[in-house]
């Protein structure tokens, strides 16, 4: 049979060879595209994750992330570090294109969380491994907004008072200051505060130095500006208050100091009923919430491991039947104070700054 076809005639056997040539170098094509698609690496990749990268949440939840095809378990681990570098153990579950982590415990709130998926902890279906992906996310009882309202407040009361709050709060949730500091660092905010070779004076107390006399009055005066001096040099402001027998009452009296205050009061001798007379009810109150701590200046007899001190020869405030105290050093801590003895400036001085910043 011969078919015409324009201006010639073609045999049909010869149009069919020439029909299953053009079809076998599709097919050849076909493969060759296919092989060169079977060998290329296209790794699986992170389309989102909950929660999101540097996100704040308010509770420990299981971490979920979705990837762009189906996944299963790779040859490499995932890890889950807070932010000391301490490994959470976890368990990991894939689902289809979704890789949900699990804290085996719940995680502790003020802490930043760190997740690396290696590369090759996960691979498609086809063998190919993910790349390494990292993400963090900030478990916490505020939010962000919720910091820096509550930072805002704080640093307004250290303007104030030379140091920080005990606590802070936010509706019914109230945070110690230490984890409140630890919370907001995470989201790189911090208290502005002051500080001295390197250590913090963010809690300081302004200081208000009265002395007995000891001495003489230059001499005495002049011991108390040599602290005062120390002090401001490590970011500690403090003021002198005056010399005399009554001015550690009277200190506590005055309008100039405030309720913050940090009140030294240095001695020349260990005066038991001026010790009996800083446990009674009427000395804490005119005290209030400020704090005292004591220099026994030598001569003074130190108290230390001392079992009894007996009623000073010039003790003429109290009654007759007062004959002393015993274990003066547990008397004074028993009522929250704290004292030092030493003929050392350097050691006074790093004594009163501790005091004032903790």
């Amino acid at each position: 049979m011969f078919i015409k076809r324009g201006g010639g005639i073609i045999n049909r056997k010869l149009l069919l060879s020439v029909l299953l040539l053009l079809g076998l170098a599709l097919v050849l094509n076909a493969n060759t595209a296919a092989a060169a698609n079977a060998t290329t690496k296209v790794a699986p990749k992170v389309t989102s994750v909950n929660p999101a990268d540097h996100s704040i949440v308010l509770k420990s939840q299981t971490i979920k992330v979705k990837f762009n095809e189906t996944i299963k378990t790779g040859p490499y681990s995932i890890t889950l570090k807070n932010s000391a570098g301490k490994v959470i153990k976890t368990k990991n579950i894939i689902s289809f294109n979704t890789l949900s982590i699990i804290p085996s415990n719940a995680l502790a709130t003020g802490v930043k969380y760190n997740l690396i998926l290696n590369a090759g902890s996960v691979k498609n279906l086809a063998g190919n491994c993910n790349s390494k992906y990292t993400t963090s996310f900030t478990v916490s009882p505020i939010t962000l907004s919720q910091m820096k309202d509550c930072l805002s407040r704080v640093q307004k009361f250290y303007n104030s008072n030379y140091r920080l709050p005990n606590y802070v709060t936010y509706g019914s949730k109230k945070i110690d200051i230490t984890t409140f500091k630890k919370i907001i660092g995470t989201q790189g905010l911090k208290i502005k505060t002051t500080s001295a070779n390197g250590v913090s004076a963010s809690q300081g107390r302004p200081v208000y130095i009265t002395s007995d006399n000891i001495i003489s009055k230059s001499s005495d005066n002049a011991r108390i500006n040599k602290i005062i001096y120390g002090l401001k040099a490590m970011g500690i402001k403090a003021y002198n208050m005056g010399l005399g027998p009554n001015y550690h009452v009277s200190v506590l009296q005055s309008s100039r100091v405030p309720k913050n205050a940090l009140v030294i009061d240095i001695y020349g001798g260990a005066c038991a009923g001026t010790l009996k007379e800083m446990g009674s009810k009427w000395y804490k109150s005119i005290k209030s919430t400020r704090e005292v701590f004591s220099v026994f200046w030598p001569p003074s007899t130190d108290i230390t491991n001392l079992a009894y001190l007996p009623r000073a020869h010039d003790d003429n405030f109290d009654p007759a039947s007062f004959k002393g105290i015993a274990h003066p050093d547990a008397y004074l801590k028993a009522n929250g104070y704290n004292y030092i003895h030493s003929g050392s400036m350097t050691n006074v001085v790093n004594a009163i700054f501790y005091e004032a910043t903790h």
